[in-house]
């Protein structure tokens, strides 16, 4: 791969990482939050992804390798492999936001739990596809593919433990935060390993769907109430 592909790909993957933090902006426009701190929240996002590979590495030494690859194979092992990969990659994301919920005076409204979780799944996002992009592991077809999706993917995966987050430190609801990210983890692990096996892909498309109009209601409501 020449440099100048690997240029078009890390700039497909920055335009598409930029568009949906936009979108993120735009749902928050009742009363929005700080563009910097939302920046700080995706790029901290972004190295979150760096807490996700030592995870994985955890799940390697103790024998509960989760690879891509296991989600294609039989039912009980490949559950098994998407609910380590959904739960290592949302307690990643959760730990920026985490630090943004509870020292910073901008986190005062509900909407803001789903909008920050946003930002940092977006930032994963895009630091997952730079380095798959990098170490030649997607092509420039898959990677532009993943641009336009994989960072509202991420961002509405994390949305339930968002609201969860905003849920524990706004209104004293510990199990909230529990709640929300089991449904983060959940959704993730069915995309996942509906995904990766044949036959399966339109319903993995739904779940995502899914969680965008529950996303949209959402905001409609907490935006304007919290």
């Amino acid at each position: 791969m020449g440099a100048g592909w690997l240029i078009v790909g890390i700039s497909a993957a920055g335009a598409g990482a930029a568009a949906w933090l936009a979108y993120l902006r735009w749902k928050d426009s009742h009363r929005p939050e700080p563009w910097r701190l939302m920046l700080l929240t995706a790029v901290a996002g972004g190295s979150a992804v760096t807490a996700a590979l030592l995870g994985y590495r955890l799940l390697d030494a103790v024998g509960a390798s989760a690879t891509w690859a296991a989600l294609a194979g039989p039912w009980p092992a490949a559950l098994a492999t998407a609910v380590a990969i959904g739960a290592t990659e949302e307690l990643a994301k959760l730990l920026p936001v985490l630090a943004v919920a509870r020292w910073s005076r901008h986190f005062d409204q509900l909407w803001d739990g789903p909008i920050y979780a946003g930002a940092a799944g977006v930032g994963f996002a895009l630091a997952e596809t730079v380095a798959l992009f990098s170490f030649g592991e997607t092509t420039l077809l898959e990677t532009l593919a993943r641009a336009a999706t994989t960072p509202i993917t991420h961002a509405l995966f994390a949305a339930p433990w968002g609201l969860g987050l905003a849920l524990w430190v706004l209104r004293d609801r510990p199990g909230a935060l529990a709640v929300g990210l089991a449904v983060s983890i959940a959704a993730h692990a069915a995309y996942d390993l509906l995904l990766a096996r044949p036959g399966t892909h339109l319903v993995a498309v739904g779940i995502v769907l899914a969680l965008w109009v529950g996303l949209i209601a959402a905001g409609r409501h907490l935006s304007r109430s919290s």
